[in-house]
């Protein structure tokens, strides 16, 4: 069994390891540009895994999702169609 003891190291150790993935999120976040938009890359190791904990990694589009200035609303996985030439 648990002793008294053996259960409050655990919660401590539990309790430091918290604050040291806050203190690498912090971090990372920090490092990021506060200007621009997330880049493709991340400025150093400790962001990447900021980015990772928090959810905040680049997603690309993807290519069926982009769709043409004129192309307007429809389904994006099927091409527009063609206006018949008469």
């Amino acid at each position: 069994m648990l002793t008294a003891l053996t259960l409050v190291v655990l919660v401590v150790i539990l309790l430091v390891l918290v604050l040291v993935l806050l203190g690498v999120v912090v971090v990372g976040i920090r490092q990021e540009p506060r200007s621009a938009e997330l880049s493709d890359v991340a400025p150093s190791p400790i962001a990447v895994l900021a980015r990772r904990l928090t959810g905040l990694y680049v997603r690309r589009q993807s290519p069926t999702a982009v769709r043409a200035r004129g192309q307007g609303e429809g389904n994006p996985a099927r091409p527009a169609s063609r206006p018949k030439a008469t």
